[in-house]
């Protein structure tokens, strides 16, 4: 069995299959929370989500035009890579729920933005040791920012990414949803392990987009940067800038993510009966 540790036994030859996800996700959590503790933080995630891309996809290609010309591909990052390991880290409720009143941003959402972020970058290092420690190579994608004020994408998308491996679709607010919903996190890794891709979503999870219901999403925005007739970024940019000035570093908003039926969801047990929104 394989797991990615930064100590252990790794052995060579062995194909992440399927249920290695489980074992990706298994360890990412024992790494959040391991995190938290020794940073004296309180847990506000909830167990992370593993999913793996084929590096070689044409749709990383294809990002260059949906986005911007040169977006990153995995190769760029690492040669002769194989796979991306696309990882979404969902927040509890309670901070959601927070969210949802007032102008601006809640503290408490800001600075999990700003932990989360602080903690996956150590994170992904991690699983990058354990990669190298099982005889592969693995890098972790730098410039996932935006780009500058001017040019409001990201060179590496990292919700993008998250979809080419299967996490999700996209809603009306421009946010994956995944298995367990909207409210949380994507990170990845690039590494030159073969993996076995993840399927992409093809449900409509969004609501709007599937049946003309819902548009929550776009009634919650505080400054109508989002709507039903489509999306203005650079006003979207101004709300998030207006919060950074509030909370230093937390260039974000969050509104039309927070108490809607795809925030907090069970994708994967909707299709057997299962629940699609607990909020």
């Amino acid at each position: 069995m394989f797991v990615i540790a930064p100590t252990g036994v790794y052995p060579v030859g062995i194909p992440l299959e399927a249920a290695m996800r489980e074992a990706i996700a298994a360890e990412l959590w024992r790494l959040v929370r391991d995190y938290a503790a020794r940073n004296a933080l309180e847990m506000i995630w909830e167990p992370p989500l593993a999913r793996c891309a084929d590096a070689r996809d044409p749709l990383f290609a294809r990002l260059r035009e949906l986005l911007v010309p040169n977006h990153y591909l995995p190769e760029e990052y690492l040669p002769g890579a194989r796979s991306v390991i696309s990882w979404f880290i969902p927040f509890k409720k309670a901070v959601a729920d927070g969210n949802k009143e007032g102008f601006h941003c809640s503290a408490v959402w800001a600075q999990a933005y700003l932990n989360t972020n602080a903690m996956a970058a150590e994170l992904n290092e991690r699983l990058a040791e354990g990669i190298r420690a099982r005889g592969g190579r693995a890098a972790v994608p730098r410039d996932a920012g935006m780009i500058s004020r001017e040019i409001i994408y990201s060179r590496w998308s990292q919700k993008h990414v998250a979809w080419i491996a299967g996490h999700g679709s996209f809603g009306l607010n421009n946010m994956l949803i995944s298995d367990v919903g909207c409210v949380g996190r994507y990170y990845s890794i690039v590494t030159d392990l073969e993996t076995t891709a993840d399927p992409r979503v093809r449900e409509e999870r969004c609501l709007y987009k599937k049946n003309g219901t819902c548009g929550l999403c776009a009634r919650q925005c505080p400054t109508g940067a989002l709507s039903t007739r489509g999306f203005d970024r650079r006003i979207c940019l101004e709300m998030c800038e207006k919060n950074e000035a509030v909370y230093p570093g937390a260039d974000i908003c969050g509104k039309c993510v927070v108490g809607l039926p795809c925030s907090f969801a069970d994708y994967a047990r909707a299709g057997r009966g299962g629940r699609h929104g607990r909020d």
